[in-house]
């Protein structure tokens, strides 16, 4: 009688996880870059407007502090152009170190060449960007910057992006497009795939459990009905 209890236990913890929002980082994850030349101000202007936004809501390396951002990318025949729009209300650069800064970090290729920008004294670092700009806002700063690429349409490339958050010379956490990137400076199998595309909306960087989660619900709310008839 406990074992059978215990299993309509777990069964009802099943079927309560069904209606819960669970999302896994998806390792071929892909995003749209538009068609477009930027001129590289730190404004998202007009040439932005047939790219993907890329919210960067997942957040590792320490506890969520308020800082949110999101990313478009747009290209030509000659350049790929990104432009990153953070809000953080406490912008720092104390820290010695990069990535303890306010900063975004962003990755081509796995080439082992990286560009960061910082948002307070606006100087970056990195071989494989010719032009960067970081421009305060009222609500934080943006970052954008060119790098030089024969993009095209229909072809691809692999990247990642990442914003560190920092206050008090530290770093609080750090942003990207879904969970596994936080391990990206040292694996680059999970980069994600930035498309030069010509319309078509890729997926979005995540796979959703809810289906599968679905299915267990209704497994489970059968197996307790089985359970108690049986008691009963």
């Amino acid at each position: 009688m406990k074992l059978k209890k215990i299993f309509a236990l777990v069964l009802t913890c099943i079927f309560t996880l069904g209606f819960t929002t669970t999302a896994m980082a998806d390792p071929n994850a892909s995003w749209n870059a538009g068609k477009g030349t930027a001129v590289i101000d730190g404004l998202k202007d007009e040439a932005y407007a047939g790219a993907q936004e890329m919210k960067m809501d997942a957040v590792s390396d320490g506890e969520a502090d308020g800082t949110a951002a999101s990313a478009w990318a747009i290209y030509d025949a000659e350049a790929i152009y990104f432009i990153v729009e953070v809000s953080d209300s406490e912008l720092d650069d104390a820290n010695a170190n990069v990535w303890e800064k306010d900063s975004v970090e962003f990755r081509f290729e796995n080439k082992g060449q990286l560009m960061q920008a910082y948002a307070v004294d606006e100087s970056y670092s990195g071989t494989i960007v010719s032009d960067a700009k970081v421009l305060k806002t009222d609500v934080g700063y943006n970052v954008e910057f060119k790098v030089p690429y024969a993009a095209v349409e229909g072809e691809s490339v692999l990247f990642t992006l990442q914003v560190n958050a920092a206050s008090g010379g530290k770093r609080n956490c750090t942003l990207h497009t879904n969970d596994d990137l936080k391990d990206a400076w040292q694996n680059d199998d999970v980069f994600e795939t930035l498309v030069f595309a010509s319309g078509n909306a890729p997926k979005t960087g995540v796979a959703s459990l809810g289906l599968y989660f679905g299915i267990g619900a209704i497994v489970s709310a059968l197996g307790v009905k089985v359970l108690k008839k049986k008691e009963d």
